[in-house]
């Protein structure tokens, strides 16, 4: 009896024993994640604050007009941020001021890429293919807008644009009047939208519209030109 009674008070111990080993490991496992998370927040604020000097460094080149040095911030870091949306974009831009127009479009289409939704990289990409002429890609891009955006101010001025040079006159009117119904006060929509009435033969709107423009901007020679033309 006394020994079944010894065997059970050791068990008992055991189990005692047992209990306190599991809580000791899950209390020192707990230890481990907290040291591990300090560690790991650690790493990305380091992370984060590289990224932002990477950054910040590209952008005070650039207002030096160093251009190619703007470059140079970020594609020293890239590896580590070639998922990131803003170095995309910002790399397109930099190597489009560069006059490094493949790597412009290569890095705008990555930026697209990563925001499907985004109509930055689709303004971005117009910049390349217009200093090279390619304006077949310009239109393209422009259209793309349009159809997440159909009322971009910016797609719409410089579709009307390329049309109205093109004296494609009815596709003109049909984007500048766009852009002027909901911007009648910027200085652009009246100029484009005036010339495009007096290549139409109406003299009495496109003087009204080359007025306006000469308002927003005095002495304008393109607005004067064509009022000059309309008298």
């Amino acid at each position: 009896m006394l020994n079944k009674v010894k065997f059970r008070s050791m068990n008992f111990s055991e189990i005692k024993f047992h209990n306190a080993g599991k809580q000791y490991i899950a209390i020192t496992a707990v230890i481990i994640i907290a040291i591990i998370s300090v560690f790991a927040v650690n790493i990305l604020s380091q992370d984060y604050d590289t990224k932002v000097d990477v950054f910040n460094k590209s952008l005070s080149y650039e207002k030096e007009n160093n251009y190619k040095k703007a470059l140079e911030p970020l594609t020293s870091s890239y590896e580590a941020n070639k998922n990131d949306y803003l170095f995309n974009m910002r790399l397109g831009w930099l190597y489009y001021l560069n006059k490094d127009y493949t790597n412009s479009i290569k890095y705008y289409n990555i930026a697209k890429n990563l925001e499907q939704f985004s109509i930055e990289p689709l303004l971005g990409l117009t910049l390349p293919y217009a200093a090279q002429e390619k304006w077949s890609e310009v239109k393209v891009q422009y259209e793309n807008v349009l159809r997440m955006d159909k009322n971009n101010y910016t797609a719409n001025l410089r579709l009307g644009q390329i049309y109205l040079s093109n004296k494609d006159y009815q596709n003109a009117k049909k984007y500048l009047e766009t852009v002027h119904t909901s911007y009648p006060g910027e200085y652009e929509p009246n100029l484009s939208l005036g010339w495009t009435y007096y290549y139409f033969g109406d003299k009495v709107k496109a003087k009204e519209l080359l007025t306006n423009a000469l308002m927003l901007s005095p002495n304008d020679k393109l607005a004067k030109e064509g009022l000059d033309l309309i008298k």
